[in-house]
């Protein structure tokens, strides 16, 4: 299968789920074709990824790439699941249990893609995907070491919240994962920008 090929089924398949889905009136068949189209795009991704993403098959980074795609399907799926059991009933959370509930889940995302942030290479598919990171290596590069450096703090931070009430907890966590992501870009504009003007 060529790249372009790839390219094309991986978008028409995500339609395809979209469109069929919101016809369904089962929401369960809904969701089954959702993540059934979902898992085949992810799974053509993961197989396409060094073509994708324009990096030597036997370069260590394709490995960071096949970590990032795997850390997102699980969590997904994770979270998918721990949903359904938590409507279900299967699940019962006391309010103290609650209180942890958002801060696990965004520390787990922070932590698990921060630590290897540094390590993703500079692509259009995964990553801190913005106009000026994509546009040049080095602030692709600057982008992806602030992730890296804040990832811990923030994914720690996202706890401090526990122990007031729900609200607050959930305040704390929204913040932090919002910082982790709003200075890297801040921060990689302005370096692009001060290197654009410089360079012209």
């Amino acid at each position: 299968m060529s790249e372009q090929t790839a390219k094309v089924i991986i978008r028409w398949v995500s339609i395809l789920g979209i469109v069929v889905s919101l016809l369904l009136q089962n929401r369960w068949a809904s969701m089954i074709l959702i993540v059934s189209c979902a898992l085949v795009s992810i799974g053509i991704l993961y197989s396409k990824l060094p073509e994708l993403s324009n990096v030597p098959k036997d370069s260590s980074k394709v490995r960071t790439l096949r970590y990032i795609t795997i850390f997102n399907v699980i969590f997904v799926l994770v979270l998918i699941g721990v949903g359904v059991l938590l409507e279900k009933g299967f699940i019962v959370l006391s309010d103290k249990q609650s209180l942890f509930l958002l801060p696990t889940i965004f520390a787990v995302l922070i932590f698990g893609i921060g630590h290897a942030a540094p390590k993703i290479p500079y692509n259009r598919y995964t990553g801190l995907r913005l106009p000026w990171t994509v546009r040049d290596e080095e602030t692709w590069t600057v982008a992806h070491r602030i992730l890296g450096h804040l990832s811990l703090p923030c994914s720690v931070l996202c706890f401090a919240g526990v122990g007031v009430n729900l609200e607050t907890s959930v305040s704390v966590s929204v913040t932090m994962l919002s910082v982790w992501i709003l200075v890297p870009a801040v921060l990689s504009y302005v370096f692009f920008y001060k290197k654009w003007h410089r360079n012209n």
